[in-house]
């Protein structure tokens, strides 16, 4: 009988060890579940931070100044310069200031191109330049009015000299 006792001793022993790894493991895997879930959801977050933190950049808006025909000078010959421009202003009230002054703007921006020579606006740095100086004098006849300084730059979009 002695042996017995024995027999069922051993046979709770296991079942008993059988039940502590069965709960170990069971806590292991509940534990790295939430750490990966942690984990998981903390890179998330980051990248949400992240997002917000990125400034949202402010669309343009674009007036057309149509197309500009105009005679230059190149040495002692006549030749002759076609511009397509496109104005970028501040925001869109400005833009309906500007296409009011539309005439104004085209014979200021007229006088200026026909003043210039070949060889300054033929580099990329003399475009650059009649560039600015045509945001200079188109905000020049917008002065005094809601859309002052708005026009913030001038975009080629056609340029042809012959």
């Amino acid at each position: 009988m002695a042996e017995k006792k024995d027999d069922a001793g051993a046979s709770k022993g296991g079942k008993g060890k059988l039940i502590l790894i069965g709960a170990l493991a069971g806590v292991l895997l509940l534990g790295g579940g939430g750490a990966a879930a942690w984990m998981l959801m903390g890179k998330k977050g980051e990248h949400i931070e992240a997002e917000k933190k990125v400034p949202q950049k402010k669309m343009p808006v674009f007036v057309d100044l149509e197309t500009f025909t105009v005679n230059v000078k190149d040495n002692d010959d006549e030749r002759f310069m076609q511009v397509k421009l496109v104005a970028e202003v501040k925001d869109a009230p400005s833009g309906e200031v500007l296409k009011s002054l539309m005439p104004s703007v085209r014979n200021e921006i007229l006088l200026l191109l026909g003043s210039k020579q070949v060889s300054e606006v033929s580099t990329r740095d003399g475009k650059e330049k009649l560039a600015q100086e045509i945001v200079a004098s188109t905000n020049k006849i917008l002065e005094g009015t809601p859309a002052a300084k708005a026009v913030e730059g001038v975009n080629f979009t056609h340029l042809i000299i012959q």
